[in-house]
């Protein structure tokens, strides 16, 4: 007797929902795919429990004619793609044909749908192993699928899920991600009969990131500057390095709209943030790359999560480049808040320039204010037509009544139904995108004028220890620099903080953060101006098995961050020059910095660049021990020196090892504090 035989369809069905459908936000991503993939523009989504006692997903797409619907409840059935051929240049989010035949046979499934030029719509109803015949019945134009108790004839599986609770939020973190990649389609959530996500549909990208991730987020993110690196084109938001938070749940990654898991791209991203933020920080993003569909191939993941890619190096330095390019053009809160208020009162050629003067757009005033999710027609989900005969396992309160059926449709047990929206045929027009203010000629030459220091009230206790130190210019600038450009030094805190005052901002700066991040700039700066220093006698370098190799395929990449290597066999390279900066280094503490080089390179298998990350790990450290020391006292010129320098440097945010330099807190907020308004 043959031990092999052929499983039943059925029992094939239930372990592709294994693969495909593990809970009940996997059943929404495939079913909102496909409705993107109708060309969708209003997407409603609602669940109850969950997800795990009823899904519905309700479109305005393209629609299924009659004899599609049987079809397309049957494994490796689609409409994407025909051949082998095709799955070198997928461009539509769901190609499998697996989805919809692992969720309907799992579940108790109802299909909608109606094409524009039919009269009529059609339905088909599934219950496990049993599928109904197709019927006609009244529905708006597009598809409805209703997906009740998930998992009721898989008792195990749904043993395992998590609590409601808990699968809602899974629902709703991948809605927002697949809201933001898909700006001009208006998506609407409901949870339990409460709207948790709503879209414009508008196709503005910040819009749709506003209204997803709400106001504070959004004012966290910085636009990416640099978008085109070859066949790479990569555009979106990076998170500012005081937005990074503790995991990387901010972190949404889309290649060609769709959104994936790739350590690629997130290496890249937490790679360029290294001497911007803390270690144990993490950026958000919400990132978009652009490329050939043969250079990707998404077809290595039943759930289409992961992706991989035919030159992962390339990847890797398109982005790496593009989010340090922003990075290193951010300003610093001290010089941004000077220049702009220079700007305001046309004087900002007295104060110097920053790097950051591009904002990110606007959004519209209809989502900051929300408007646009009031007054929404709702969108119809059956017409007046009335269906030959319902589904056998439809409750009798959910029977259609003629009388009611455009306005009220019931899926739920002794519940109001939630309204669905419609998109507003002519798109809210946005604010126009604000300009920074014209700066003035440069102002006519007047006499020096001395401002004296502001009076304190004659009952206030007087200033302890030395008087505050008035920062000044020198030249043309002071003779024409207004005197609330430009603030005053009150004090030092604790040997540790500088404590400096604008006309209605108090800034404390870190004199160590500040003066190590001054210390690396200067150090990179004359490392690029500068070359190697050739050594009298090479330095042998000695490494093991296994780094050997490593830094002997990347010798090109250690030459760009000056060091001059070349191979010595056995596992031994000859060190023959070295950068300027580093020439106070041992030969031991060099050869550990290029061992640690190798490991570094090994472990992400991501070479490019990777000698200059090394050098800039050692200019940390030198900048580290040369920088003035927290609890330490120094002298009035040392922090006059530091303030200065500050408004110098673009992209002071953080020490390089990611400690802030400077915290804010303008004069509304000190008085909030004492409850003063």
């Amino acid at each position: 007797m043959a031990n092999i035989h052929i499983l039943d369809a059925q029992t094939a069905n239930l372990i592709a929902a294994g693969e495909v459908v593990e809970r009940p936000a996997n059943a929404i991503k495939e079913l909102t795919e496909n409705a993107i993939d109708a060309h969708g523009r209003s997407i409603v989504t609602e669940i109850r429990e969950g997800g795990i006692s009823l899904l519905r997903i309700t479109d305005d797409g393209c629609g299924m004619a009659k004899e599609d619907l049987p079809l397309a409840l049957r494994r490796h059935a689609t409409s994407k793609i025909r051949t082998g051929a095709d799955l070198a240049a997928i461009t539509t989010l769901g190609f499998r044909g697996e989805a919809l035949a692992a969720i309907s046979s799992t579940s108790r499934f109802i299909m909608m749908s109606k094409r524009r030029e039919d009269p009529t719509g059609h339905q088909i109803t599934a219950s496990g192993e049993e599928i109904g015949e197709v019927e006609e019945c009244g529905c708006a134009d597009g598809t409805t699928v209703i997906v009740r108790d998930l998992f009721f004839n898989q008792p195990a599986r749904k043993k395992f899920l998590k609590r409601p609770a808990t699968e809602a939020g899974a629902i709703l973190q991948y809605l927002q991600r697949l809201a933001v990649s898909h700006p001009e389609i208006a998506f609407r959530h409901i949870s339990d009969g409460e709207t948790k996500l709503q879209t414009p549909g508008n196709g503005k990208l910040s819009d749709a990131i506003y209204a997803t991730y709400g106001k504070v987020f959004y004012n966290a993110l910085v636009p990416l500057k640099k978008t085109d690196f070859g066949p790479y084109r990569i555009h979106g938001f990076i998170t500012r390095p005081e937005g990074a938070r503790n995991n990387r749940s901010d972190q949404s990654f889309y290649i060609n709209g769709r959104f994936v898991k790739s350590r690629t791209m997130g290496f890249a991203l937490e790679d360029a943030y290294k001497s911007f933020v803390k270690s144990e920080k993490f950026p958000g993003c919400v990132l978009f790359l652009e490329l050939d569909a043969d250079k990707v191939d998404v077809n290595v993941h039943p759930a289409k999560l992961e992706v991989r890619f035919a030159d992962e190096r390339g990847v890797y330095e398109a982005i790496y480049t593009a989010v340090r390019h922003t990075l290193s053009a951010l300003s610093n809160r001290l010089a941004k808040d000077e220049y702009e208020t220079a700007v305001a009162q046309k004087k900002a050629s007295l104060v110097p320039p920053i790097g950051e003067k591009e904002k990110a757009p606007a959004v519209s005033q209809e989502v900051q204010s929300g408007v646009f999710k009031e007054n929404k027609a709702e969108l119809p989900l059956f017409s007046p037509a009335k269906s030959v005969r319902k589904a056998s396992f439809v409750l009798p309160e959910e029977e259609l009544k003629p009388a009611t059926v455009i306005h009220k449709v019931n899926f739920f047990e002794d519940e109001e139904p939630s309204p669905l929206p419609l998109p507003k045929k002519d798109p809210t027009v946005a604010e126009p995108p604000r300009r920074e203010p014209a700066v003035a000629m440069p102002p006519r030459r007047e006499p020096t004028v001395s401002v004296p220091p502001k009076k304190e009230p004659p009952k206030a206790a007087p200033l302890p220890e030395t008087e505050p130190v008035q920062l000044t210019l020198t030249g043309e600038d002071e003779a024409t620099a207004h005197p609330l450009l430009y603030g005053t030094i009150r004090g030092v805190l604790f040997d540790a903080f500088i404590l400096y005052q604008t006309k209605d901002t108090v800034y404390l700066i870190d004199k160590h953060a500040a003066h190590e991040r001054i210390l690396y700039e200067a150090l990179k700066k004359s490392h690029k101006a500068g070359g190697v220093q050739m050594l009298m006698e090479p330095v042998v370098i000695r490494t093991d098995a296994v780094e050997a190799p490593v830094l002997a395929e990347h010798l090109a990449e250690m030459e760009e961050a000056g060091f001059l290597l070349e191979e010595f066999g056995d596992s031994t390279f000859l060190l023959r020059g070295i950068p300027l900066e580093m020439t106070s280094l041992s030969a031991d503490a060099l050869c550990d910095l290029l061992r640690e080089s190798a490991r570094e390179m090994m472990l992400g298998g991501r070479g490019a660049g990777a000698g200059e990350k090394l050098f800039d790990r050692t200019l940390y450290s030198m900048a580290c021990k040369a920088a003035v020391k927290a609890g330490i006292a120094s002298t009035d010129e040392d922090h006059r020196w530091i303030v200065e320098k500050l408004r110098e440097i673009d992209n002071v945010t953080v020490c390089p090892h990611g400690r802030p330099v400077l915290i804010a807190m303008t004069k509304k907020e000190i008085e909030a504090k004492f409850l003063r308004t």
